[in-house]
C-alpha cells in the first residue's frame, strides 16, 4: 500500500541546510497496524506529514497503491488525501459549539453529500465506537476521550484506506488512552490500515509493528513479539 524509496526531507538553504529525513526506505502493507516512534526532532512528524500527503519529500519516491505520487500537483494530492487518508490528531480539531453528529458529517457535507444515507452512515459509525447516545451533544460538552472518538468517527466517514493517528492519546488520561487504543486495534482487526505516530513507548507497543526514528534516520523496524501467534 505505502512504499517509500530513498525519501529525504531538507529545510533551509545551501548554507544552512537541515535534514529532517535521511534516505528513508519503508514498506507498509494493507491491513497493518504500525507505530512510528521517536523523540522530539527524530523526524517522525515529518514522516507523518509525507505519508499523510500534507508535505512532499525533497528527494525520493512515494508510491501509494502502486502509483508514484511524489511529484503530482497539489490539487490532485489534496483529492487523494481526502479520499485515501483519515486523520486523527492530538488536538481533536473539532468544531466546539457544533454537535457530535455535525462534526462527524463534516467531510461529507464538504462533498455535498448531506443526505439521509450519509446521516445513517454517521450514526452507524458512532454506534460502532460506542458514542451514539451523545450524537446531539455539542463537542464542548463532552470529555476528551469522547472528543477523540468523535475525531475517529469523522475520519472514518470517508472510508479511507489508511487511518493516520498523530499522538491520539497525547491529551488524554490513562483510562481514555486505553479506550482509544482499543478502538484503533479493533479497527485494524476489522481490516483498516492504521499508522500510529507517538513518542510514548507503551502506546507504540500496542501496535503490531514498531518503527523507530532517530535524527532523521530509520533506526529500527520490528514486529512486536507479543503479537506473533
Amino acid at each position: 500500500m505505502i512504499k517509500l524509496e530513498g525519501i529525504y526531507k531538507t529545510y533551509g538553504d545551501t548554507g544552512n541546510l537541515v535534514t529532517a529525513l535521511n534516505n528513508i526506505n519503508l514498506l507498509i502493507n494493507n491491513g497493518e497496524f504500525v507505530s512510528i516512534m521517536g523523540a522530539s526532532g527524530s523526524g517522525k512528524s515529518t514522516l507523518m506529514h509525507i505519508i499523510g500527503l500534507l508535505d512532499k519529500p525533497s528527494k525520493g519516491h512515494y508510491f501509494l497503491n502502486d502509483k508514484d505520487i511524489s511529484d503530482i500537483k497539489e490539487n490532485d494530492l489534496a483529492l487523494i488525501r481526502n479520499r485515501e487518508i483519515g486523520f486523527v490528531f492530538q488536538a481533536f480539531n473539532l468544531l466546539p459549539r457544533t454537535t457530535v453528529m455535525d462534526n462527524v458529517m463534516l467531510p461529507l457535507i464538504y462533498r455535498g453529500e448531506n443526505n439521509i444515507n450519509s446521516q445513517n452512515k454517521a450514526m452507524q459509525i458512532l454506534d460502532n465506537i460506542g458514542i451514539k447516545k451523545i450524537a446531539n451533544f455539542k463537542t464542548n460538552q463532552i470529555s476528551g476521550g469522547q472528543q477523540q472518538r468523535v475525531a475517529i468517527a469523522r475520519a472514518l466517514m470517508q472510508e479511507p484506506s489508511i487511518l493516520l493517528a498523530d499522538e491520539p492519546t497525547g491529551n488524554l488520561d490513562s483510562k481514555a488512552s486505553e479506550e482509544i487504543i482499543k478502538i484503533l486495534q479493533d479497527l485494524n482487526n476489522n481490516g483498516h490500515t492504521v499508522i500510529l505516530v507517538t513518542h510514548e513507548e507503551d502506546i507504540a507497543n500496542k501496535a503490531k509493528r514498531l518503527i523507530v526514528l532517530k535524527d532523521g534516520n530509520l533506526l529500527s523496524d520490528n514486529i512486536i513479539k507479543q503479537h506473533i501467534l
